[in-house]
């Protein structure tokens, strides 16, 4: 299975398939993630400020791929298993449409087969989620290990997502760590900031 944006989540009914544009595909994220650890991933001279330049493109899957093994050898794994969540999660899903008492035989049927139609377009975007949070905890780890006190991004959607979800997953570790988000402006240029309070 390869690494491919595929969109919004599907809703599937008896009455069609259709999406929730609110819910987006985790696979717009990963460069973004991807740059944060690159940017990270050094040697660090107590109280020097490092910089490094964002880049602006649009990667393939498979170039998101080969970046994400360079900084996270286990990534083919974490696929292989989020494939193997998502067929179960479809199969249950697939198990229980065929029970329901509430529809009639041609209900069901056409749940089951839209259902069975989004197969392949639900598996990805398990995937992609996965991959996703996999590399937010990699960059959380070297957060830690490297003792950031802040880092900034472009105020571009995708790293004030990706700020968002780090601020996130830092309060749910074992020790919670305290973080700020917000918004500053250096040079005229508009830039999101993470500050960790503590570690």
């Amino acid at each position: 299975m390869q690494i491919k944006h595929v969109g919004p989540k599907t809703l599937v009914s008896t009455r069609g398939i259709s999406f929730e544009h609110k819910k987006k595909d985790k696979f717009i994220y990963l460069d973004s993630v991807l740059q944060l650890i690159q940017a990270i991933d050094h040697d660090y001279v107590e109280g020097k400020n490092h910089i490094y330049t964002t880049e602006s493109r649009q990667l393939t899957g498979d170039d998101i791929l080969n970046r994400a093994k360079e900084y996270c050898p286990g990534v083919e794994t974490v696929i292989t298993e989020a494939k193997q969540d998502a067929e179960a999660y479809i199969d249950d899903n697939l198990m229980r449409a065929g029970n329901l008492k509430f529809l009639n035989d041609e209900e069901i049927r056409v749940l089951i087969n839209n259902i069975t139609l989004t197969r392949d377009y639900t598996i990805q975007r398990h995937i992609n989620k996965r991959i996703y949070y996999y590399l937010v905890d990699k960059f959380i780890n070297r957060l830690k290990h490297n003792r950031i006190a802040h880092i900034s991004a472009p105020a571009h959607k995708t790293y004030f997502h990706v700020f968002h979800t780090i601020q996130r997953s830092l309060r749910q570790q074992k020790a919670p760590v305290n973080s700020r988000v917000s918004l500053h402006t250096e040079a005229e240029n508009l830039f999101v900031k993470l500050h960790v309070i503590n570690f």
